[in-house]
């Protein structure tokens, strides 16, 4: 049976939204909290619902087995924020803006990000994606952020 993976991440985000700024978000370090529940929430609602078996440690990383699909607009490419992948020796990450073009491209999750500070209302307006094959020299080795709306999901193991 197939399942619909761009659903359940579409659901999963709207949900995690909600459950952080309704009732974590006005919690005094309330982001110490909510760190198991989101967790909990992206295991049930996505990595159950999906069939991916992976372990509580494995399922908050990077997510292989989560294809990002870039829609591409009549323009012809998309405005992105990216960063050299962190390393344990280099934490901080420095993103800068650029382009995002059409072409042989394979992005895989690694979460939903807003500029938020950590105890303010998020959006989840951003998906944070690893990019593991690219055309763009520039690209080669980074993250990208690419806006919600602009992306659909798959699962990258069919």
């Amino acid at each position: 049976m197939s399942v619909d993976l761009d659903r359940l991440m579409r659901q999963y985000r709207e949900c995690a939204r909600h459950v952080w700024n309704t009732y974590f978000q006005p919690l005094p370090e309330g982001w110490h909290e909510f760190i198991d529940v989101e967790h909990a929430l992206f295991q049930g609602l996505v990595l159950v619902q999906a069939g991916m078996n992976l372990s509580a440690t494995e399922s908050f990383a990077l997510m292989e087995a989560i294809r990002v699909r870039p829609c591409f607009p009549p323009v012809g490419h998309l405005e992105v924020f990216h960063a050299k992948t962190p390393t344990p020796k280099v934490r901080e990450v420095q993103w800068q803006q650029g382009r995002l073009s059409p072409g042989a491209l394979d992005l895989r999750f690694l979460g939903f990000f807003d500029w938020a500070n950590q105890d303010d209302p998020q959006d989840y307006r951003f998906v944070r994606a690893r990019v593991f094959a690219t055309e763009q020299p520039e690209l080669e080795g980074c993250d990208v952020l690419l806006e919600f709306p602009a992306v659909t999901f798959e699962d990258a193991r069919r």
